[in-house]
C-alpha cells in the first residue's frame, strides 16, 4: 500500500509506502527476466533505456491484444465495438492473427465465436450475429474514413500520440509520404522532433509493419487526407483545449479546429494562440495566465468555430 498524489494536477506520483500497514509477509520485488505471456527474454529496446521490454513485438499475445484494443480506442480510430473483450475474442477464437486483417472481417469470419453470435431463433440456421458482432462490423466500416492522424495513432508507433500524428498528417498528407520522408524532414516538423522522427523511420523499416499498412489500404482504409479546399479561418493558429467543451467530445473539439486549418497542442507555450478552457483552474490555465495568452471559456467555443478568431477574442480574457 502506497501514498499516491497528483503531480502537476494530472500525473500520478507515488510519494512513499504506508509502512504501518506492513505485517512482515511482504517480499522484496524482483524484476522478471522473461515476458510472462510469451517467455521472451526482457531487455532494454536500445542502449541507455531503463525500461525492459519484450522484443517479440509481432507475435507476443499480450502485445497483440493491446495493439488491437488500441486501434479501437477513443484516441486512435474510435471504434465503438472494438474494446478489450472484443480484441481478446478476436484473438482467442482464432479469427485474427494480427491487426492486419481487422478491416477485412465479415459476418462469416465471426460466425464461430460465441462472443459475436447468438443461438439461432425459430427458422434461423447457423449462429446469427449478436449485438457485439453487428456493432463491430458496422463500426469497422465507418472507421475506414477516419482522418489520417487517427490512422497514425492506431499503428502504435512509439512516441506518436495525437499531437505528433496531427502534425505529421498536416505536413505530409499520406502514409506513403511519411514513410518515404527522410529523418531530417520528419524531425523539422513542429511538434515532432528527432526522437519521434527516429521512431517513425524505425517503425516503417519493419516489413511486417508495412504489410499491416498494405492490408488496411486494400481493405479500404483511407491512408491519406483529402486536399482541403474549404475556408481555413484558423490557419497558422495554435490552440490548447483543456476540460470539457459543451456538446463535443475532446476529439470532436480537436477535429473542429483542425478542419478550419488550426493546430491543437497538448501544452501551453509562448506559441499558443488561445487556450479554450472548461474550468478556470489547473496548470494549463495558470500557464496561459503567466504568458498573457487569451483564454476562451469553452461555453463560447462555438463562437470561435462559427464566427472566427476575432469575435472569439472579444469574449476571451487576457489577464
Amino acid at each position: 500500500t502506497v501514498y499516491l498524489r497528483k503531480a502537476g494536477d494530472v500525473i500520478p506520483e507515488i510519494v512513499g509506502p504506508v509502512v504501518e500497514l506492513r505485517n512482515g509477509s511482504e517480499k522484496k520485488f524482483e524484476m522478471p527476466s522473461k515476458c510472462p505471456e510469451c517467455g521472451t527474454k526482457l531487455a532494454p529496446a536500445k542502449e541507455g533505456d531503463v525500461d525492459l521490454r519484450c522484443s517479440n513485438a509481432q507475435s507476443c499475445p499480450a502485445q497483440l491484444r493491446e495493439r488491437l484494443f488500441h486501434v479501437g480506442s477513443r484516441g486512435a480510430m474510435d471504434i465503438e465495438g472494438l474494446g478489450s473483450k472484443s480484441a481478446a475474442a478476436l484473438l482467442n477464437d482464432k479469427i485474427l492473427k494480427d491487426e492486419g486483417n481487422l478491416f477485412e472481417l465479415t459476418a462469416k469470419d465471426l460466425e464461430n465465436s460465441e462472443y459475436f453470435t447468438r443461438a439461432p431463433g425459430k427458422g434461423e440456421t447457423g449462429r446469427p450475429l449478436n449485438k457485439n458482432g453487428e456493432e463491430l462490423l458496422s463500426q469497422l466500416n465507418a472507421a475506414k474514413t477516419r482522418p489520417l492522424w487517427r490512422i497514425l495513432v492506431a499503428l502504435s508507433i512509439r512516441h506518436v500520440g495525437p499531437t505528433a500524428a496531427q502534425a505529421l498528417a498536416r505536413e505530409f498528407k499520406s502514409l506513403e509520404n511519411i514513410a518515404n520522408s527522410p529523418l531530417e524532414k520528419l524531425s523539422e516538423v513542429n511538434g515532432v522532433g528527432e526522437v519521434i522522427g527516429i521512431a517513425v523511420k524505425e517503425w516503417f523499416s519493419e516489413d511486417w509493419h508495412k504489410e499491416i499498412v498494405g492490408k488496411w489500404a486494400r481493405a479500404g482504409v483511407r491512408i491519406k487526407d483529402d486536399e482541403v479546399t474549404g475556408p481555413q479561418p484558423l490557419k497558422d493558429m495554435n490552440f490548447v483545449i483543456t476540460g470539457s467543451v459543451p456538446n463535443l467530445s475532446r476529439d470532436g473539439a480537436t477535429n473542429a479546429v483542425l478542419e478550419r486549418g488550426g493546430k491543437v497542442s497538448g501544452s501551453v507555450s509562448k506559441n499558443t494562440t488561445m487556450l479554450v478552457y472548461g474550468r478556470a483552474d489547473g496548470s494549463k490555465y495558470s500557464k496561459a495566465v503567466s504568458l498573457g495568452i487569451p483564454k476562451l471559456d469553452a461555453e463560447n467555443f462555438e463562437v470561435l468555430l462559427n464566427k472566427g478568431f476575432s469575435e472569439a477574442l472579444k469574449l476571451a480574457t487576457t489577464d
